[in-house]
Parts: structure tokens; C-alpha cells; sequence
């Protein structure tokens, strides 16, 4: 990477600087020698006749410091830069602070751009591996750079076994974390998912604090743990109330309690966790408004419970490969946009006969099911099947549809698809 390569050369430009002045005094004095002792000859007009003083040296090919100051990002002015430099130090895989460092060591004028970007320095990434001293004096730098404290923080849970709640109240305590008033993103990466548990603790909780993303993620897939510890999605939320948008990545055996209600979380995102226990409690969010997914394994027990899960708010429901998601049991009034691209089955189709007023929908349909899916949706307006038309292209020769399919769709997307799709097609639709 570009940025990687000017970071590793700008530790060496003095020594070369140093060592390029060198060289041009040495060659200086070699030529300087050289013209006192070559004998030059002229003719009657003058001109000198010695043809090796007069050809011109062969260019050098220039050096990697050279290419680089020659490169078209020097020529970038200071909005694209700062640019450039936010992309650069926003990944989540990364330790974002030391990337923004890197960026002042670069050159004079890199360093002057990196300090007059705000955003390089809201990030607060905390690796509890470091001493805590250290961390402490981390803070401080990133305080100096910037008039306000880091809203952005991160706190990567290394050690083996739970959390160090002793470090995690140290950091509340000695940073000010616990005395913002607004965190914009906050996030948890744990070892493994079974110590998910450790994060909820009264001296850590933030009881005024808004948080607009809270994060809680784990290094270890939970299908590859061999340790499982039941926990309750409701501890975090009774230790973090103000959170907007909380994601539960790579975890295993958490539940919510039902009775509660969290009034201030508004989209819940749910992705690659196993044995989960939620239809229950998510009639908890009396006020979420999306609801997302993705390749998760609900328990049987939980999906097999006949209480209808009441959604009053819920206006967008992303459903991707959710074994046994409870379709039938969700009461969702509000709901406008089904999404996610999950196979239509029999429980989907009872699911928007319940909900004829959802207006898009991304699903894939096999030309089994176009037919009963046709009927149950004429009020739609924007259709999303992907790749798979068959049964859309099957519908031009079956009988089993008088009237044209979809006639409120505006908006038809066939993407993804390998077969040919002629005028006659659309014209029919």
C-alpha cells in the first residue's frame, strides 16, 4: 500500500539527505579534477573538437524517494487528503490510532493535514494487553489532538477468561470515559464469545450516556467453541440503557429476558450467532424500527414458543439464513421493507398475507413458489428477485395467472441472473 511505503520511508530521508549531500561533493571534486587535467584543443573557429567532454551523462534511473515525491497524491490538496487519511485509519481491524500516527511521520505537510483533521483523532482503541499507564498517556496524546474527548472507542478484551473488569473501571475512571455524555460508536471484541457476560458490570455502566453503536464482537467463531456460557443481552442493556444500535457479532447462548422494556434502541443487528434465545424478549423493543438477522441459529425452544411477538415500530426486517426465525408469530403494523434475500417458503407467504401493507420486498423465488407469491403480493412496488426470474420467465406460458403479476410494481430489479430476459418479458409485466 502507498501509505504503508511513504510511512516506511520517511524514517530514512534524513539519512539520505545526508548521504546524497555527500555524494554530490565527492562528485563535485572528482570533476573539478578532472577539468584541470583534461587538455582541451580548438580549431580555427574555436569550438572545441573533444567530442567525450561534450556527450551528455546517461540520467540515473530515480530513486524510490524520488518516485514516491513524484506521485500524483502530492499533488492532492488538503480536503482529498483528509479524506484519504479518515479511509485509512476507519478500519476496524486495525489498531486505528497507531495508523494515525503513522500518518504525521510521514512528511512535514502529511503531518500538518493528519493535525488538522478532526476525525483521526475521536478514536480511542484500547488493547488491554498494554499496561494501563500507557493507555492512560494514550488518551492524553489523543485529548491534545483534538479540543474534544474521543467519542469513538474500542475496547479489544485479549486476555484470556473474562474481561479485566479491574482495567475496564481503571479506564472508566482515569480517562473520563464514564463522564461523556455521547459515545458515537462503542465496541467490545472479546476472545471468545463465552465471556460476553464480563462486559456487564456496575462500575462500568454509563446510566446517562448516549450511545449510538454499541458493538459486542469475539475473535472466535462460536461454532468452533467448544465452551458455551449462557448470558443475557438484558445486562448490557441495563449497563449501557441509552444505546441506539447494538450488534451482537460471533456470540452464542444469550437470551433476553421478556417483561423488560428498552425504550431507547432503535435497530437490533444480529449476525453469525449460534443457539440464540430472542423471540421472547423481542417484544422488548417496543421501539425498534429494524430488525436484522443474518446466519443465526435460534434454539428450537425458543422458536417453538406460540406468543405472538408484538413489533409496533418495526418499519425494516433484514432475514438472511435464520434457522427456524419465527415467521408466523410476528405482528409487525408498521412494517414496510422485507429484505435479505431468504428463500420464500410457507411461512413467509402467511407472513405477508398477515402484512399486506409491506411495500418492498428482496426475496428469492423458485417458480414453484412464483405463482402463490404473485397473489399474495399485487400491492407491491419495488421488487427485488436477484438472480432468480425463472418463475418470472415461466409465468408467460402457465395459465394459472390470468392477470399480470405485480401490477403496482414500479420498481423491478433482475440482477444476478445468467438468463436472457427479452422484450416480450417486460412488456408482459
Amino acid at each position: 500500500m502507498l501509505l504503508a511505503r511513504l510511512y516506511k520511508t520517511a524514517i530514512k530521508r534524513r539519512q539520505e539527505a545526508k548521504t546524497q549531500t555527500r555524494q554530490s561533493k565527492t562528485t563535485l571534486a572528482i570533476q573539478t579534477t578532472s577539468m584541470q587535467d583534461s587538455s582541451f584543443t580548438a580549431d580555427s573557429t574555436g569550438v572545441s573538437t573533444n567530442i567525450e567532454h561534450n556527450a551528455e551523462p546517461t540520467p540515473e534511473p530515480p530513486t524510490e524517494l524520488e518516485s514516491i515525491a513524484e506521485h500524483p497524491i502530492q499533488r492532492c490538496n488538503q480536503d482529498i487528503l483528509s479524506t484519504i487519511f479518515e479511509w485509512f485509519t476507519c478500519d476496524h481491524m486495525t489498531h486505528r490510532n497507531r495508523r494515525a500516527a503513522q500518518l504525521t511521520m510521514v512528511c512535514r505537510r502529511w503531518r500538518q493535514v493528519a493535525l488538522q483533521t478532526p476525525e483521526l483523532w475521536r478514536r480511542f482503541d484500547i488493547g488491554l494487553g498494554y499496561p494501563l499507564p500507557t493507555i492512560r498517556k494514550q488518551w492524553d496524546w489523543l485529548v491534545s489532538m483534538r479540543p474534544a474527548a474521543p467519542d469513538d472507542i474500542r475496547v479489544d478484551c485479549i486476555q484470556p477468561g473474562y474481561p479485566d473488569q479491574p482495567a475496564l473501571i481503571y479506564l472508566w475512571s482515569q480517562c473520563g470515559i464514564s463522564t461523556l455524555e455521547r459515545i458515537t460508536h462503542l465496541e467490545f471484541v472479546l476472545l471468545r464469545s463465552s465471556t460476553a457476560a464480563g462486559i456487564a458490570h456496575p462500575a462500568i455502566a454509563l446510566p446517562d450516556t448516549r450511545i449510538d453503536r454499541l458493538w459486542v464482537d469475539s475473535h472466535e467463531y462460536p461454532g468452533r467453541s467448544t465452551t458455551h456460557a449462557p448470558w443475557e443481552v438484558d445486562q448490557l442493556l441495563e449497563t449501557f440503557p441509552h444505546v441506539r444500535y447494538i450488534k451482537l457479532l460471533r456470540q452464542s447462548c444469550f437470551s433476553f429476558r421478556p417483561g423488560n422494556a428498552f425504550l431507547h434502541t432503535t435497530f437490533l443487528h444480529i449476525t453469525n450467532c449460534v443457539n440464540v434465545s430472542i423471540c421472547a424478549g423481542l417484544s422488548s423493543f417496543v421501539n425498534l424500527e429494524r430488525l436484522w438477522i443474518q446466519a443465526t441459529t435460534i434454539s428450537e425452544g425458543s422458536a417453538s414458543s406460540t406468543t405472538t411477538i408484538r413489533m409496533p415500530s418495526l418499519k425494516w426486517l433484514c432475514i438472511y439464513r435464520a434457522t427456524n426465525f419465527p415467521w408466523t408469530k410476528l405482528d409487525c403494523p408498521s412494517l414496510q421493507v422485507l429484505t435479505g434475500e431468504e428463500s420464500v417458503s410457507d411461512a413467509i407467504i402467511r407472513f405477508l398475507r398477515q402484512h399486506p401493507h409491506v411495500r418492498d420486498i428482496d426475496v428469492q423465488v423458485d417458480k414453484q413458489m412464483f405463482a402463490t407469491f404473485a397473489r399474495t403480493v399485487p400491492h407491491v412496488e419495488t421488487l427485488d428477485l436477484g438472480g432468480y426470474i425463472e418463475g418470472l420467465v415461466e409465468w408467460q406460458t402457465t395459465t394459472d395467472l390470468v392477470e399480470p403479476p405485480f401490477p403496482n410494481v414500479r420498481r423491478l430489479i433482475l440482477d444476478r441472473t445468467e438468463e436472457e430476459i427479452g422484450l416480450d418479458l417486460f412488456e408482459s409485466i
